[in-house]
């Protein structure tokens, strides 16, 4: 008996650690590291210690369906929407969610349904003008969880919600472009607050899913500068081939034509360019040898994306 109140003891303890370390992740993203691997690990971790790996593995499905993630993630959807300096923190926010449906999120401070439903309704017309950091709060006070640090000079996201798990969060995503620029020219005295950019506050597909200031308008990335929501390939490559066989612009087309002709090998997701090149700019890897880029290294690099084993054109238990 007391070998099962040791475990559960341990247990206990081990998922209280687990839940620290996603509260610390998603508050202070990049004390973590510059992309969102972090949450993603953390998350995952905390998953498996809460029986809840299938929920997770579903949640992650459905940022994909919703365009919330590109081939360099959640980040990538993100950066169709904000400036580079500010779409850390903002990613930080998504995982948030997922951390608040699945009972893993410690609110700051929980909305009553009047409050919640009070902010969805005024919103929209609030943001007809440029706001501040102290204009959100003065308006709608503090935030559920505040993502990133509180110096005015860096962007952070504050996001709002009630103790219901089915309620999104409404994330207002700030970055002090006056900061940027008077860092820029050494006027670091020039209109320290973050200005507000966009608040995601709509459900369904993700780039419609934000309203925006007229500053976020101005800088919201212009086309040309945007990540393709389908800048990725999956490649089929056999068992003991030498060569692929098989390139389709989605997993459902691969997985298709997989089990129509009964194949067995690895369906792997690529992004376009070259696999070295892209983990290094997305800072899914960081070089830390002296054979790290040298040509043979650079031609045998993986991946290091999603992937599918199939056996007969079937997915692999």
């Amino acid at each position: 008996m007391s070998s099962g109140r040791d475990a559960d003891v341990v247990l206990g303890e081990a998922r209280q650690h687990h839940l620290a370390q996603v509260n610390g992740v998603l508050r202070r993203p990049g004390m973590y590291g510059r992309d969102e691997m972090a949450e993603r690990l953390l998350l995952e971790a905390m998953a498996a210690v809460d029986g809840s790996l299938k929920r997770w593995s579903t949640e992650c499905d459905g940022l994909r369906e919703r365009d919330a993630f590109t081939a360099t993630g959640v980040g990538g959807a993100y950066s169709n929407i904000l400036p580079a300096g500010a779409v850390r923190d903002a990613t930080a926010s998504v995982y948030a969610e997922i951390a608040h449906r699945l009972g893993w999120l410690e609110l700051d401070r929980a909305l009553s349904e009047t409050e919640y439903e009070q902010l969805r309704a005024d919103i929209s017309g609030w943001l007809s003008r440029d706001r501040t950091l102290p204009e959100v709060i003065e308006t709608f006070g503090p935030p559920s969880i505040w993502i990133g640090g509180t110096d005015p000079y860096f962007p952070k996201t504050l996001a709002y919600t009630t103790a219901d798990r089915d309620h999104d969060l409404i994330c207002f995503h700030l970055w002090n472009a006056f900061a940027n620029t008077a860092a820029e020219t050494g006027l670091r005295g020039v209109h320290p607050e973050p200005v507000l950019l966009a608040v995601r506050n709509r459900p369904g597909k993700f780039p419609e899913s934000f309203s925006f200031t007229p500053e976020g308008q101005r800088r919201r990335p212009a086309s040309d500068q945007r990540s393709p929501l389908r800048s990725a390939v999956w490649i089929f490559h056999g068992d003991s081939a030498r060569y692929a066989s098989g390139v389709f612009d989605n997993l459902d087309a691969g997985l298709a034509w997989a089990a129509e002709r009964q194949v067995t090998g690895i369906l792997a997701e690529y992004a376009i360019g070259g696999a070295y090149d892209a983990a290094v700019s997305e800072g899914r890897f960081t070089p830390s040898k002296a054979r790290h880029g040298t040509s043979g290294h650079v031609a045998a690099f993986s991946p290091g994306l999603r992937h599918v084993h199939l056996t007969g054109g079937r997915q692999s238990q």
